[in-house]
């Protein structure tokens, strides 16, 4: 064979397998169902991709297109107490995010106990990290802390709606009985001290707090939505709602999707996932949805936008009850003013508060928590205190008469 036929066919070999190797990373990069099933841990987890059909839908081993899918780390189920589970998407590298808010707003050491309980419960989601030593240093910590949920899917960027729907299946199949389903990103401050006060206001005993004064002059910014999300927990979507946002088409962006992915030029209203309020029938509704539509990469959009779009569930908007800490906004520190008034901003979210910020709130509303509670009690014996006045009082005039 001539020198330059056996070039000609090096060069060509060469180019070939070149090509064909650009064309599998490309899909590897963009099909999620790839990506997952080239990773292997020590349980040799596996995806198998398969068409989504209702004569083929088995809902305990199913995550959307993964019909393989399991619980590489596991929690124990909620106990009958819990009304309000919170669910804490993370990635594997955010150890430093999960320890503060375990300082803080997830501190259960510090949190005070009311009626000897405390009625909601935090739990990380996460998915499974690049390599066996990352999987080993998850395992150590959860082995220390006992708040972390794993799915057997790769955890990327890519991959949040499989996390997103992963939440939700957890809140319906281990924490069935609470009533709501919150969901906030690692980087927000949940006001949680905040949440126990509403929780027992009006889950435990079917109450709200007061919203006027004497003068009949509006104190605090609690509104309609509010007592929706905790008096009627059904049909409630709760959140800070985004509304035409227009759709990416250059692979420069960040949030790009394709004319096939998505054909129209904006988005229908959706939820921002630093901060999300389910109640737990929307929850059912929404997973049922999202294990029988066609994957979407972008979570928010994909389920709060387009399946509630779909199933027609109106998003109750919760700007009122968020507050951003942004570097040109001193939001954040007026609200950690502990000379202020006695009726404080209520709110439940705090988007993107540095660390000294969310240790400051956290102290701040932990004080706040103590003295309701402190107040409640003194309330209640009191009011027991009348009661035996009032019975001591009849018996008398009965032995009079």
């Amino acid at each position: 064979m001539p020198a330059t036929s056996v070039a000609s066919l090096f060069v060509g070999t060469l180019v070939g397998l070149v090509i064909g190797y650009l064309l599998w990373e490309c899909a590897y990069a963009f099909i999620p169902s790839l990506r997952n099933s080239k990773y292997r841990i020590t349980e040799s987890v596996r995806m198998s991709i398969q068409p989504t059909e209702d004569d083929d839908y088995h809902d305990s081993r199913q995550l959307i297109d993964l019909y393989n899918f399991t619980y590489i780390m596991n929690q124990p189920s909620c106990n009958p107490n819990i009304h309000a589970l919170v669910v804490v998407p993370s990635a594997p590298e955010n150890r430093d995010k999960r320890k503060l808010i375990r300082q803080t707003w997830a501190n259960f050491v510090e949190l005070p106990l009311h009626k000897n309980n405390i009625p909601f419960r935090v739990v990380f989601m996460l998915g499974i990290p690049g390599t066996e030593t990352n999987q080993a240093e998850l395992e150590r910590e959860n082995f220390e802390y006992d708040d972390m949920v794993q799915g057997s899917f790769v955890d990327s960027y890519e991959n949040m709606t499989y996390k997103h729907v992963m939440a939700m299946k957890w809140f319906l199949t281990f924490c069935g009985n609470s009533k709501i389903l919150i969901k906030v990103d690692d980087d927000v401050f949940l006001n949680t001290p905040q949440l126990m006060i509403y929780l027992h206001n009006t889950m435990l005993h079917n109450q709200l707090p007061q919203t006027d004064n004497q003068a009949g002059e509006h104190i605090t910014n609690i509104s309609k939505p509010l007592k929706l999300l905790f008096r009627q927990q059904r049909d409630l979507l709760f959140c800070n709602r985004k509304i035409g946002v227009r759709v990416h088409r250059s692979y420069r962006f960040r949030w790009y999707a394709s004319y096939r992915n998505y054909p129209n030029k904006t988005y229908p209203p959706y939820c921002p996932g630093y901060g999300i309020v389910y109640s737990g029938d929307v929850v059912r509704r929404l997973y049922d949805a999202a294990q029988r539509a066609k994957f979407f990469w972008i979570d928010d959009i994909h389920i709060t936008g387009l399946l509630t779009n779909q199933l027609n569930i109106k998003i109750v908007p919760a700007q009122a009850y968020t507050v951003f800490c942004a570097v040109d906004q001193p939001t954040c520190d007026i609200l950690q003013d502990k000379t202020g008034d006695s009726n404080p901003h209520e709110y439940l979210f705090s988007y993107s508060p540095t660390s000294d910020q969310m240790h400051n709130m956290w102290h701040l509303h932990l004080g706040r928590l103590r003295d309701y509670i402190f107040s409640d009690v003194e309330k209640r014996v009191s009011h027991v205190d009348s009661i035996g006045t009032e019975l001591w009082v009849f018996y008398w005039l009965v032995l009079i008469r």
